[in-house]
């Protein structure tokens, strides 16, 4: 075969990888777009909630600590199980589970059956977003990881700007009980292909030994536990999930409380808000295969804590959004280099493991940001906005320090 024949040769093999990964990216992003939707679709029809049944606020809260319990819990075992029957599987028996547990709430008679449907829904999407990231680490080159989280992660915050005027007008079209049927539909011919790409049966166990148990995963997990980098890892991710976790709570309530916009333009613009969050996490993604994960983490962290130190002393409407909107543009670029950080620190301490530490790290990410969340929102509700932010700033702080020591072990980014 002369050069240009072989040349050419790998040309197309590497088109072909290009393509294949870009298509793969597409559809894991897609559908968890359609996931996040449901995430965001109880808060939008709670007050017709409210309205034609008799639960309480009090219940309302268990049952949004169910979703988001369920989303904490489920990343670790979702890990420990792609390792053992490859990340289609459970890609696709994630978004069906979340899927089914959404159309049954059509049906539901009683309060137990939406607690247990909503921690059903928390577990579907949970598993599929930490498979996701999975495959991502497992099947994407290295070059393109960045911008592939990047496009991932921009499907969440792009969600929250669509899915509440979409869930709005299916419970307008249709009733808040048929609604949640109709959206269980969304994800099924994103699953399709899914289970279409031939690729995604690669097992995240890359090291050649039969996968472990849950066990063996769960006695790799809590030994990691013991090494300052890991510790480190999961400041910087506690740190970041607390943020945001209050922030989706807050925010609209903190536009109205403090600028003369309705409830529903404060919910507009934090749409428009969290817009500029989905264009963020792309160039965080971008920007973290140019110049590594760390720099991303430090600027992010830091324009994230400058900004919101700024919302304590801005009265203006359109000097409050702008600093919001930089804040997002901040705060969110964050999410794909630390998704970044999670894969190579994860390969790092195993390759039989892999998936199983990604998911475990996940999982106390989002169980220690849960709480977090809850402390801020106890002083928000306790002392004010000038106390909830300076925790919120204490958060951001934190995060920062623990990425700047990470990079100083020489943590992967």
């Amino acid at each position: 075969m002369s050069s240009g024949e072989a040349g050419a040769d790998e040309y197309g093999r590497n088109s072909h990888v290009h393509t294949s990964v870009l298509l793969i990216v597409a559809v894991l992003s897609a559908t968890w777009f359609v996931l996040s939707v449901y995430r965001i679709s109880f808060s939008v029809a709670l007050p017709d909630v409210l309205e034609v049944t008799s639960v309480t606020y009090t219940g309302v809260s268990f049952l949004f600590g169910a979703l988001f319990v369920g989303y904490a819990l489920s990343q670790f075992p979702a890990g420990v199980v792609a390792d053992r029957v490859g990340v289609k599987t459970v890609l696709a028996a994630s978004a069906l589970v979340a899927s089914v547990a959404l159309a049954s709430v059509s049906v539901a008679v009683n309060y137990a059956h939406v607690f247990v449907a909503l921690f059903l829904i928390g577990a579907g999407i949970g598993s599929f977003r930490s498979v996701s990231q999975i495959a991502v680490s497992t099947y994407v080159p290295a070059r393109f990881e960045g911008r592939a989280l990047g496009v991932l992660t921009a499907a969440e915050p792009f969600s929250y700007v669509v899915g509440p005027v979409t869930v709005a007008l299916l419970i307008e079209t249709y009733s808040v009980y048929t609604a949640p049927l109709v959206l269980a539909l969304a994800p099924v011919p994103f699953v399709a292909l899914i289970y279409s790409r031939r690729p995604l049966s690669v097992s995240a166990n890359t090291s050649g030994i039969d996968a472990p148990s849950f066990r063996q995963a769960s006695t790799t997990l809590r030994t990691s536990l013991s090494r300052t980098d890991t510790l480190l890892l999961l400041g910087l991710g506690t740190s970041f999930s607390a943020t945001t976790n209050a922030l989706v709570a807050i925010l609209p309530w903190y536009l109205v409380e403090t600028t003369s916009l309705s409830l529903t333009y404060g919910n507009l613009y934090a749409g428009g808000i969290f817009a500029v969050g989905a264009i963020a996490a792309l160039l965080g993604g971008a920007f973290r295969d140019r110049v590594g994960a760390f720099p991303v983490l430090l600027v992010g962290f830091g324009t994230a804590a400058f900004t919101l130190a700024l919302l304590v002393s801005v009265s203006a409407v359109s000097h409050l959004l702008a600093a919001l909107a930089l804040f997002s543009l901040g705060l969110n670029t964050i999410l794909p280099a630390r998704d970044r950080v999670i894969n190579a620190h994860a390969r790092a301490c195993s390759g039989t493991h892999t998936g199983a530490m990604i998911g475990g790290l996940r999982s106390l990410c989002y169980l220690g940001g849960g709480l977090g969340a809850v402390v801020a929102g106890l002083t928000f509700a306790s002392f004010g906005l000038t106390a909830g932010f300076g925790l919120l700033i204490a958060y951001l702080l934190s995060g920062g320090l623990c990425s700047a020591a990470l990079w100083k072990t020489g943590g992967g980014g």
